[in-house]
């Protein structure tokens, strides 16, 4: 195993269109940032997570929960999430970052574990569970080097792509090594992402049925009985 220094980035933001303010919204008492960030504590792989949000006034309640947490945080740039990445990656000195969004409180550190390990045993462009997907939305786990970052930033010409940071790897495969962690079986039929009010209404649901420290098969089981439940309740 190569010895790097992966921190992990936890992507936030206050002003999401389809739900605003997700970041605070409390599940179980705790706001979902807090989940993500006490979730991904348990890791044994991150050499640090840092919080990275925009320079915006907006998003300073986001900095107020990294501070309590005691977390680390990096601020940069707005639309241009691919130039915050880099930004922070070359300031925490690291060989490669991992990319985590701030709306996935159910992540779970075993799998973020395990894409970092490929990572280090094979040092690829990229260590990656989306390509293709396999487990839930809402457990993207990406594993980048900084090398690749600043590789995709010279590259990159769309606004868009500046805005998804991986869009443009993905899109252009053959020019990248990309290892991909696949689950055992597909784990597709559920969604643990948090993009709308239904999604909350869910998740406010698992938060009160599964510890906080669960694992994912604990997560998936439980996604797939209020699922059953909702199906039961349409028929």
């Amino acid at each position: 195993m190569i010895p790097m220094h992966i921190p992990a980035l936890i992507f936030s933001r206050m002003d999401s269109s389809r739900l605003p303010g997700k970041a605070l919204k409390p599940l179980a008492g705790a706001p979902v940032l807090a989940w993500v960030l006490h979730r991904l504590s348990r890791s044994r792989e991150l050499d640090g997570i840092v919080v990275c949000t925009s320079t915006r006034a907006v998003d300073d309640p986001i900095t107020e929960i990294a501070e309590k947490m005691k977390t680390g945080l990096f601020r940069g740039a707005t639309d241009d999430v691919l130039g915050r990445a880099l930004a922070a990656a070359e300031y925490l000195n690291a060989e490669a970052v991992v990319r985590i969004s701030g709306d996935s409180p159910f992540m779970d550190p075993s799998l973020v574990d395990t894409v970092v390990q490929r990572f280090r045993d094979t040092a690829p462009d990229i260590a990656t569970n989306v390509h293709p997907r396999s487990y839930p939305a809402g457990m993207s786990v990406e594993v980048i080097a900084t090398a690749t970052l600043q590789k995709i930033n010279q590259a990159v010409t769309e606004a868009a792509d500046r805005e998804h940071v991986t869009t443009y790897l993905y899109r252009n495969a053959g020019d990248f090594r990309i290892e991909n962690v696949a689950a055992p079986v597909s784990l597709r039929d559920v969604d643990l992402a948090l993009d709308t009010p239904e999604d909350f209404v869910f998740q406010e649901w698992l938060a009160g049925e599964v510890a906080d420290d669960a694992d994912l098969d604990t997560i998936i089981k439980a996604a797939r009985h209020y699922k059953t439940r909702l199906e039961e309740a349409a028929s």
